[in-house]
């Protein structure tokens, strides 16, 4: 499956660049109404300058999941993404040839046909591929080995959605049949563990999931898999969990996963990026923050009566408490203080407040607090004080997420609206060690993308 996978990735990638220099030359065509295409010294040096912004766009596509086959299975979706990537792309390409005046060349109307002449071919091509998927229907067959309760978890889209076809659940404790499995297992959930060795030699099962408990259990391994081929490839529950749900399960977590995952030592090229990536983004943004701050401040004033700015106590690296900023988007209101969820009161917002949040203009002051130190361009998202100190008493671990420095937008902000009970921030919390376990500059390049993305949506 892996391999199937990685093929599948080759294929798309490889139609991707060839689609890129027919749209490059039919451009030209277009532009210059020559349909020969002879490959003239002017189409060779098109096509050299336009090779480092293919590489870019590459990039975006690799960052907005265009090579992942669950992503383009979406097809509600997909006109939507290409385009976002049209935009991306088209800024990108004009960036470009804005820094380097000393090209020959300034293809403004080229530029735009190119990239919209790629942005159909790749709509075309996505769709044709998702066909092929479908028909082909080459979703990995997977049996889970655990406890009922550890099922419950994983009964959501992601599973219909992903790479993955459960065929069975196997509880040697599970007595009673449930309904509720059957749309996500071929054979729902079984208790025999001869039963269990036939569905795995009759479906030709390859991966083989373990929940913790059954690491040790001599009579599964004795009865079911000593006379099994030896090609099985077995990962445990936690991995094939977080491989799924992009999120790390909280029943996974322990003194040694933190050693194992969390302690260890700092990655200082990474950190090193990182710091000056926020470094020189949040100056240009604290920038464009003070050009806006009159106009900003009119129009709240103007909206409501009270404060221009909201700050509130946040909790950052190594518990170091700071003030976050942030423009006023709810009615003013001493008791605020006291209410811990007033966030999810639609009502208290302003009517500015709404416009601010929308396009996310009321998150610019912030460029202050990342400029400071405060805070990052991503990472867990900084909680106030007073929630903070419920969520530690009641999640376990949740001090994880001080060892980084907290973000302006992060993983768990991607996959899940802001938490208005500590369940939800539990929730939240699964998203946050996910990105601590993968942190990467280069992750956080894709966040950043996607949390612009959500401009467009």
């Amino acid at each position: 499956m892996l391999e199937n996978k990685l093929f599948s990735k080759i294929i798309l990638l490889l139609g991707d660049v060839f689609l890129m220099y027919a749209a490059l030359l039919l451009a030209l065509a277009i532009r210059f109404n020559d349909f020969s295409f002879l490959p003239g010294s002017q189409t060779k040096i098109f096509i050299f300058n336009f090779f480092p912004i293919h590489l870019l766009w590459i990039l975006i596509l690799i960052i907005f999941d265009f090579y992942k086959n669950s992503f383009f299975k979406k097809n509600y979706n997909l006109f939507q993404n290409i385009v976002i990537f049209f935009l991306f792309a088209g800024a990108t390409g004009t960036i470009y040839f804005y820094l380097q005046p000393q090209l020959v060349i300034a293809p403004k109307t080229i530029l735009f046909l190119d990239v919209l002449i790629f942005s159909f071919f790749l709509y075309i091509w996505r769709f044709l591929f998702s066909q092929f998927l479908r028909i082909r229907d080459d979703k990995e067959k997977i049996v889970i080995i655990g406890t009922l309760s550890n099922f419950s978890n994983l009964l959501t889209d992601s599973l219909k959605e992903g790479d993955y076809q459960i065929t069975a659940f196997y509880d040697p404790n599970f007595s009673k049949k449930e309904t509720i499995f059957s749309s996500f297992s071929k054979y729902g959930v079984i208790s025999d563990i001869f039963r269990l060795k036939e569905i795995i030699e009759e479906e030709k099962i390859k991966t083989i999931s373990f929940s913790s408990e059954f690491y040790k259990d001599e009579k599964i391994i004795r009865e079911v898999f000593l006379n099994l081929p030896p090609n099985l490839n077995f990962i445990s529950f936690a991995d094939f969990y977080e491989d799924l749900t992009k999120k790390v399960s909280l029943e996974a977590i322990n003194e040694l996963w933190f050693l194992e995952n969390i302690s260890r030592v700092e990655r200082k090229i990474n950190e090193i990026l990182k710091r000056v990536f926020d470094i020189f983004f949040s100056l240009l943004g604290f920038l464009i923050t003070l050009m806006l701050f009159p106009f900003m401040a009119i129009l709240i004033k103007l909206d409501s009566p009270g404060p221009i700015f909201f700050l509130q106590k946040r909790v950052g690296r190594n518990r170091k408490l700071f003030n976050l900023y942030k423009y006023r988007t709810m009615k003013a209101d001493s008791n605020r203080e006291k209410d811990f969820w007033r966030e999810k009161d639609e009502s208290q917002i302003t009517s500015l407040g709404n416009i601010l949040r929308r396009f996310y203009l009321d998150e610019l002051p912030q460029f202050l607090n990342i400029l400071k130190g405060d805070i990052s361009f991503v990472g867990p998202r900084p909680e106030w004080v007073k929630l903070a100190e419920i969520f530690e008493k009641e999640i376990p671990f949740y001090s994880f997420r001080y060892i980084i420095r907290p973000g302006l937008t992060g993983w768990a902000q991607l996959n899940f609206p802001a938490s208005t009970s500590v369940q939800e921030a539990k929730e939240k919390f699964q998203y946050d060690l996910y990105y601590i376990k993968n942190r990467s500059f280069f992750f956080d390049l894709e966040i950043i993308f996607k949390t612009l993305r959500l401009l467009f949506k």
